[in-house]
């Protein structure tokens, strides 16, 4: 009840805002927030909720059942996970989803993302979620609002997240949101569908490939990680490896880089799974990835 008050008290704070920018990372609302200049400043609310899709269960997380059941799981294979659940609760899914039915109907609604499988999953989640509401609904998506500007910055990348675009790029790609034309009505049903399609899932892990959120087994990358391990281990860096052990923030930064196997609590967990199942060793403390190293068992 607090924070639905807080939540309610925030909305009457702002009463001249006419504009409401969601992000589905709290990073990413920090950015946006940077990036609006004065006076779109003075007029915008940022908002963003504190979860991550590309991993876990999301059947039915539009429901309070459905988020039990989705924290339940992240809990029992996060060790830091019920600390972080304490931390920045007034952005938990839970709130955010009500929040957004109870935007006043005259303010515009920009959601902002880009072509990885997190923020898709939670546009369809938020387009669901409004699909009742009057107001205008912009898709403010990064890695297609980019390449017009990218000759001016850096025409090399294509970025897939808001943090990966140069921040004078992004300046100009978030002040130009009074120009955006909404979501017409068809891509909004169309959205609604595949989020309803999504909460019927019972896979733990995903991707986004060609423009489809791509429903994976959770063991998918795990010969990607071993491979990336054995790559390391042979390549004999004295900086990251030491007696065929790898440093595991190497393991974990290679692997980002690659971008294909998700996000670093996802590659700890698949990593504690390998030891457990013996394909592994480690040695060190195994409290954060910097205090400890793996290699691949003989």
């Amino acid at each position: 009840m607090r924070i639905e008050k807080m939540h309610q008290a925030e909305q009457e704070r702002h009463p001249w805002k006419k504009y409401i920018h969601i992000a589905f990372l709290s990073a990413d609302s920090g950015s946006i927030k940077v990036a609006l200049n004065t006076d779109h400043r003075l007029e915008s609310q940022v908002i963003h909720w504190n979860d991550f899709y590309a991993f876990g269960p999301l059947w039915k997380i539009h429901t309070e059942q459905g988020l039990v059941q989705r924290e339940t799981w992240i809990m029992e294979r996060f060790n830091n996970r019920f600390f972080h659940s304490l931390q920045d609760r007034e952005n938990r899914a839970i709130h955010i989803l009500k929040l957004l039915r109870e935007i006043p109907d005259h303010r515009r609604i920009y959601l902002w993302c880009g072509d990885n499988v997190h923020d898709q999953v939670a546009l369809r989640l938020a387009v669901y979620a409004l699909q009742d509401k009057l107001n205008d609904v912009y898709i403010m998506n990064v890695t297609r609002l980019y390449p017009p500007t990218a000759h001016r910055y850096d025409p090399e990348i294509t970025p897939l997240h808001i943090g990966s675009v140069p921040f004078e790029a992004l300046e100009e790609i978030v002040n130009s949101y009074h120009s955006a034309q909404p979501v017409n009505h068809e891509i909004q049903e169309l959205l609604e569908h595949e989020w309803l399609h999504l909460s019927l899932s019972t896979d733990t892990l995903r991707t986004f490939e060609n423009g489809i959120i791509v429903g994976l087994d959770e063991h998918a990358f795990d010969e990607e990680i071993l491979n990336c391990i054995r790559e390391l281990q042979l390549s004999g860096d004295p900086e990251y490896v030491q007696d065929g052990y790898v440093k595991m923030g190497r393991v974990a930064g290679e692997l980002s880089e690659r971008k294909k196997v998700g996000s670093d609590p996802f590659i700890e967990y698949r990593i504690w799974h390998l030891i457990s199942s013996g394909y592994l060793e480690f040695k060190g403390i195994p409290y954060a990835m910097y205090l400890y190293s793996v290699k691949i068992r003989d």
